[in-house]
């Protein structure tokens, strides 16, 4: 057995009372904790229940101090395009499964059904199609539709965003495609967002989400940007670079004076010409709850949604002014639940429900103002 030398053991001492006393002299460091956040690795975050965030007396004439969060429907893993169709009376809610492929109807009792099926990919190999995400600590495929609106007829129309076209539903059941892409041939990236004008021009968002990669898909084929679509004719309106990030939220304001459009945590207002293409544009506001879709109600009050968590809806006056915020339950513990607002619609008989799709979600919230609904005229309808 070998033994250590005298002079040896008195270094290792040396050294260990040096450590000793480095250690008294430094401060202890706290373990930062991960950040709780609604999709990925880390924690899952702490439950709360609804709550509204008054920031401006103006909220009170659109909602109530006794406003709820109504859970109609649960399952979907991911969702989008929210869009009301009137049916007699009633009607019911078409929302779009980003996971399933499907366009789903949903009725105000909270029923499921399948409206369409293959409604955002209607090939059969997906090993090159479809943007990756996370849905809570899953890794997830998006081959879904994520828009839907309603024409002056009454017929749908929807992203089918992987296979990068712009469809229309017929009377007879067929579809209709109203868009691949450019007059030149090239393709849309992946169709996200669409507002209908009463002219039944359409107004759409393009970015990377029907790309496997996204923007380095060797697919892609022209730059993002906005588009409208009038008579079979295809014209981009602005581009992404112009507008200062991905282009995804977009909605008119109820006279059609102008086009309101989100990128990032920005949204920008644009004048809206006579001939549909757009002037200038300027920041209309900006911050938490802007990101993803959004819907404007008569008074013209703007609903913009956080996208992919935590659950937020916030609403701007049309003077720019920050109303205030809706903010969905959060479940808390494992397996964690993403919960997000990714678009709002309005509907009931009256215009006066907004529904949110809120990933595994579908929720209900009553509001004292009546939205802005497309389709035909009359109603609650534009």
């Amino acid at each position: 057995m070998r033994t250590r030398s005298p002079r040896f053991s008195s270094t290792l001492t040396a050294v260990a009372a040096a450590v000793l006393v480095w250690a008294d002299t430094v401060p202890a460091q706290p373990a930062t904790p991960p950040v709780p956040n609604m999709r990925g690795d880390g924690p899952a975050p702490e439950a709360k229940p609804f709550s509204v965030t008054r920031s401006d007396a103006g909220i009170d004439a659109v909602v109530a101090r006794d406003a709820r969060a109504e859970l109609v429907a649960t399952g979907f893993g991911l969702n989008e395009g929210p869009v009301w169709v009137r049916e007699g009376r009633t009607g019911y809610l078409i929302v779009g499964g980003l996971l399933d492929n499907v366009l789903y109807k949903v009725t105000p009792d909270g029923k499921v059904s399948v409206f369409m099926e293959q409604a955002g990919y209607t090939g059969n190999d997906v090993s090159n199609t479809g943007a990756q995400t996370r849905s809570g600590r899953s890794h997830v495929l998006l081959v879904g539709p994520s828009c839907a609106s309603l024409d002056s007829q009454g017929r749908l129309i929807w992203c089918a965003d992987n296979d990068r076209t712009v469809n229309r539903l017929e009377p007879d059941g067929t579809h209709t495609v109203l868009s691949r892409g450019a007059p030149d041939g090239k393709r849309f990236s992946g169709p996200n967002d669409i507002v209908v004008a009463r002219d039944d021009a359409v107004y759409l968002t393009d970015n990377d989400f029907g790309l496997r990669g996204a923007g380095r898909s060797p697919d892609k084929q022209m730059p993002n940007g906005i588009w409208r679509i009038k008579d079979g004719v295809s014209t981009l309106v602005l581009s992404a670079e112009a507008l200062g990030g991905i282009p995804n939220g977009i909605v008119l304001s109820p006279d059609e004076k102008y086009l309101y459009l989100t990128a990032l945590q920005k949204m920008m207002r644009y004048e809206v010409r006579p001939d549909g293409s757009l002037g200038a544009g300027s920041l209309f506001t900006e911050g938490p709850g802007i990101g993803d879709g959004m819907k404007v109600d008569v008074l013209g009050n703007v609903y913009s949604t956080s996208g992919a968590g935590p659950g937020v809806i916030r609403i701007t006056s049309p003077a720019g002014v920050l109303l205030g915020y809706l903010n969905l339950p959060v479940y808390g513990g494992e397996p964690k639940r993403q919960i997000c607002a990714t678009n709002v619609a309005f509907g009931d008989a009256d215009g006066k429900s907004l529904y949110i799709t809120a990933c595994d979600d579908v929720y209900r919230i009553r509001l004292k103002v009546t939205g802005v609904m497309p389709g035909p005229p009359g109603g609650a309808s534009r």
